[in-house]
């Protein structure tokens, strides 16, 4: 067969070059392209429900939520004692390096501010999968703080509020006290222990605990 003259052969060069590239980055973009929505708005659909305390709205955005996913909200919030939870600076990338058939990922990071007797400030992270041709939110504790990653969704009721003595607090988890267990004076009536400190305040707030 004779060969190719230079120009052909750099074409289909650029060609094999060009799909390379987009195979290479292709399940992804093929994806997006073949699945309702985005994870954009996934995401965005979420997260202004919670800011708006919308719980139906939020569990139709998330893949298998947990029985108690209202109840998990409602301690979250009586624990931080927020009047008004507020969400800004919502971003969505793609996750790198996906494994062989891990459906398509993407995480999303936000600001949270918890409005009580003194405000929290934190970042926040959700993961969003395509699921069946739609984008869900992949929910665990860690949707609500990345702190609480490790914990089942029964312990979140174990956030409080701590006031410290130069008039601010703190906001942390708590978890069971072993058994002779040193935890400290605060908890030790209680048979719990600090687990975690989640936030802490930006200004004075109650003193006395």
């Amino acid at each position: 067969m004779p060969a190719l003259p230079l120009r052909r052969r750099r074409t289909r060069i650029t060609v094999a070059v060009a799909l390379a590239a987009i195979l290479g980055s292709g399940t992804a973009v093929y994806l997006t392209l073949r699945t309702e929505g985005s994870p954009q708005q996934t995401a965005t659909a979420f997260l202004t429900a919670w800011q708006r305390g919308d719980l139906p709205a939020m569990k139709a955005q998330v893949l298998e939520p947990p029985r108690d996913f209202d109840g998990v909200y409602d301690a979250f919030t009586k624990g931080s004692q927020a009047k008004q939870t507020t969400i800004r600076r919502i971003r969505v990338r793609p996750k790198a390096n996906l494994n062989f058939g891990e459906a398509a990922t993407y995480h999303a990071t936000f600001s949270v501010t918890l409005d009580g007797p003194v405000p929290y400030t934190y970042d926040g992270q959700l993961e969003i999968i395509d699921f069946d041709r739609a984008w869900k939110v992949a929910w665990s504790p860690s949707a609500i703080h990345p702190g609480l990653q490790e914990i089942g969704s029964s312990e979140v009721r174990q956030i409080r509020v701590v006031p410290q003595r130069d008039g601010s607090s703190r906001l942390v988890l708590l978890e069971t006290r072993a058994r002779g267990e040193q935890a400290g004076r605060l908890f030790a009536d209680e048979g719990l222990k600090l687990a975690a400190i989640l936030a802490d305040s930006a200004q004075p707030g109650v003193t006395g605990y």
